[in-house]
């Protein structure tokens, strides 16, 4: 449980025996911006050079008056372009803690408003220790998954093989426990949190060892695929790509062409399985509507960060932020070569590094969702999550008519 609890100051706290921040290159944008200091300080070296053997009949030096206008150009670009990168940052962020309320409201309210169905006497009851990743295949559950996605059983589903789990639930407390509705819906839950982290990552299908287990058996999502091919187009070149001699476009059933994002398809079998318990009776009538204002919530925090991921900073401005950084380092070098020498090649290393680890920070933020160091925790946000549900799971419900 220590690894669960932690303070706030062990999020930012370093380890005893560990360089210090001015020395780290490990979580920096050092590695990233090398060769572009690398450049500026070739080009500088070839100024001197030039000017020291006197190579060209002219000397190659600027008036330094230019210098401040310059710099506060390039200063006001860099400062909003690191602004609007930290505010993505921040904004995926605050979208994960919503979907962590709305996770964790959800299952509470399934786990002590929904009635438990009893399966006759000598069966385990809700107090059995059940685990959320444990799974032991059963014919009853492949048709169980279907029905809460709407759809019939896939008969190309892969069998699952429970060795390569760590079960710590038998057959009778997992599948014949009063609860096991409710772990059904729970797992669904936390599939659907774990889905929408390999969804922004731009991971498809469901063969993660985090996320199989968690559906229920059988099941094969609408883009039953494990790696998806995306056509690569410049989007420089703006709608010059689009194709205008398509099909027109219509709805209409029986299209096998139609798709839906994992998470979609999650979200649709948790508002069928809350309909359908509020039609049988086993779910409070008052309950129904916080029940489907959270999936209704959880749907629009996903939309709302795949808005992110897919709406990277325009293209224009990252070019153009990029060449006025690289036209300020490259004329600079002319205003110092004769007041400072050969001390320009080494100030000029410090200006490169400076004005390109700002603008490096800014394209390493600018997508939270990825795996990089900088990026959000989001196998520790779920892993988190995992352990609180767990813990839900094997607490017993006390209230009188709970069970029927």
């Amino acid at each position: 449980m220590s690894s669960y609890f932690k303070r706030p100051s062990e999020y930012y706290r370093r380890t005893r025996w560990t360089y210090p921040d001015t020395l780290r290159v490990r979580g920096s944008v050092i590695p990233t911006i090398l060769w572009d200091v690398f450049l500026i300080i070739m080009h500088t070296s070839l100024i001197l050079i030039l000017n020291k053997f006197e190579v060209l009949p002219f000397h190659l030096s600027f008036p330094a008056v230019i210098t401040p206008a310059l710099s506060v150009v390039v200063g006001l670009i860099l400062a909003f372009r690191t602004n609007t990168a930290y505010d993505r940052f921040w904004e995926g962020r605050k979208l994960w803690a919503n979907l962590d309320t709305q996770a964790r409201n959800f299952s509470r309210m399934i786990w002590v408003g929904m009635k438990e169905t009893h399966h006759g006497p000598g069966v385990a009851s809700a107090s059995s220790n059940v685990s959320l990743t444990a799974a032991t295949p059963v014919p009853s559950t492949s048709s169980l998954g279907a029905q809460l996605f709407g759809r019939s059983p896939s008969k190309s589903s892969r069998e699952r093989d429970p060795s390569q789990i760590n079960s710590n639930a038998t057959l009778a407390e997992l599948h014949l426990g009063d609860d096991h509705d409710k772990v059904l819906v729970i797992k669904l839950l936390l599939a659907f949190v774990v889905s929408v982290k390999h969804h922004l990552r731009q991971e498809f299908g469901i063969r993660y060892y985090d996320l199989e287990y968690l559906l229920p058996e059988g099941f094969v999502p609408c883009a039953a695929t494990d790696k998806v091919e995306i056509k690569v187009v410049d989007k420089s070149l703006g709608d010059r790509h689009r194709l205008y001699n398509e099909d027109p476009w219509t709805v209409r059933s029986g299209n096998d062409d139609g798709q839906m994002s994992l998470p979609l398809e999650i979200a649709y079998a948790l508002s069928l399985w809350v309909i359908g318990e509020t039609r049988a009776g086993r779910i409070e009538n008052s309950l129904i509507g916080n029940l489907l204002g959270s999936i209704n919530t959880m749907t629009d925090i996903f939309t709302n960060m795949e808005r992110i991921v897919f709406t990277p900073i325009p293209m224009a401005y990252s070019i153009h932020l990029r060449q006025v950084v690289y036209l300020y380092c490259l004329a600079l070098p002319f205003t110092f070569v004769d007041s400072l020498g050969w001390n320009t090649i080494l100030i000029m290393g410090l200006v490169s590094f400076t004005l390109f680890g700002v603008e490096g920070i800014g394209r390493e933020i600018e997508n939270p969702f990825g795996k990089d160091a900088n990026d959000l925790h989001m196998d520790q946000f779920c892993r988190d999550i995992k352990r609180e549900l767990d813990y839900l799971v094997n607490l017993k419900n006390t209230i009188p008519g709970a069970h029927n």
